[in-house]
Order: C-alpha cells, then structure tokens, then sequence
C-alpha cells in the first residue's frame, strides 16, 4: 500500500471497496479506476481485476446473508505479469499429421499433387511447435490488451478472452508461410495453401478448446495473472 493510501485507508480491502464504489474513471474520488475486469461464477462470486491510478487488485466480492457485500482481496501490485497457458504440443502435431494424411489420401485419388501433405507429415512437429509459439505471443499481446480495456474475462488467477476475430486464423496463416517456404520445394496452390491452413487453424483450435470450461466456452486466449510490487 502506498504511504499516501494508508493515510486514508487503513487496509486494502478499504481501498478496494472505495474503488468498487466509485467505477468510473470520468469521477473524482479517493480511488480512480482506469480498468475493471470481472465474472461472477456460479457460487455467486464476483471475480475483480481493477486498475487504480497506483495499482492492480484482485479481488472477490459476494452478497453475505442480510444483503451486505463481503469482498476479500486476493492480492495486488504495481505489477502485472503474464504466464500463458501451455498448449499440448504433442497433440497439435498428432491432428496435423492425421489431417495431412488425409489430405494425401483426398488428393491422390484425383491425380493431385501430394507433396506439400507429405512433407507436412514429415514436418508435423516443427509446424506444431511454430503455431504454439505464434499463439502464445498473441495470448499475451492480446490478453494484457483486454486487461487494459477492462474487458478481459477473469476468473480465480486467469484472464481470457472470447470472439477475437483473428484468433487462431494469423497463426495460422504465419505458420503455413513459414512451412512452405522452408519445406515444400514446388509451386503450391491456393487451394493446396488453404487446405494447409486450415489444417493448421483445426490443430490450433483443439488445443485451445482442451482449456476451456463451463465458465469460459467460447476462450481463445488466455494467462495466469502475477501481481506484485
């Protein structure tokens, strides 16, 4: 707590209640809140990330029998800091190598060339850990993004987002360019192209869609939160 808050409020949960009170940035009050985070579960827990000028909050608030608001800060800082969640890597190279052989199959038994497939197979791993990469640096582009807005979904420690237009789509484009500039030796197609891509984008996809839970069905991105001074 900085030394001039403590002078007006003696603990944390005072300062986040005056911020929760006055949530509006355009106000003048003890507390200004430049960014509000929240969800409430199914317990009927809100969850809270708010902004103040000098800080982060997380915080929890319920309604306590007789209609009182009980609140509990679970932490807060200066600092905001980001840990991606971990794709299954393994798993996003299994689904491109099982769609790529379907590919070769499909295009094959119509006399069209297969080695842009071929070499996907062969290179599953590789385009599996590009799209990883490529995803966790929009997760956290994006991500502390939302935060900022105050738009985030926040839930416990983790902030998410939902209905990003481009997710999954540009990593997946990025590393489709990348694979076939690297590996595949022919002139490819836009149909080839688009059929890699959307391989890609479906591997991508069920990777994500393993993360998410009643709370958050629809989440394309998202970090544990770190708070600290």
């Amino acid at each position: 707590m900085q030394d001039k808050d403590s002078q007006q409020f003696q603990t944390v949960e005072e300062k986040a209640r005056e911020a929760l009170t006055h949530d509006d940035p355009m106000e003048s009050c003890a507390v200004t809140v430049r960014a509000h985070n929240r969800y409430c579960d199914n317990n009927g827990v809100t969850h809270h990330l708010i902004r103040t000028t000098e800080e982060w909050m997380a915080i929890r608030t319920w309604v306590e029998a007789g209609g009182d608001t009980g609140i509990t800060v679970d932490s807060h800082g200066e600092t905001l800091t980001l840990d991606v969640l971990e794709l299954d890597q393994d798993k996003v190279a299994d689904r491109i190598c099982t769609e790529a052989l379907d590919a070769i199959d499909s295009h094959d038994a119509v006399g069209q060339p297969v080695e842009p497939f071929t070499e996907l197979v062969r290179h599953a791993e590789g385009v599996a850990e590009l799209l990883v990469t490529e995803w966790e640096t929009g997760a956290d582009h994006v991500v502390r993004e939302r935060l900022y807005e105050g738009v985030a979904g926040w839930i416990d420690r983790t902030a998410w987002t939902a209905h990003e237009e481009e997710a999954m789509y540009i990593e997946a484009e990025r590393a489709t360019t990348q694979f076939i500039k690297n590996h595949v030796g022919c002139e490819v197609s836009d149909d080839v192209e688009a059929t890699i891509q959307d391989i890609s984008k479906e591997a991508l996809y069920d990777a994500v869609a393993r993360h998410r839970e009643r709370e958050t069905p629809h989440l394309d991105y998202a970090a544990e939160v770190t708070l600290t001074d």
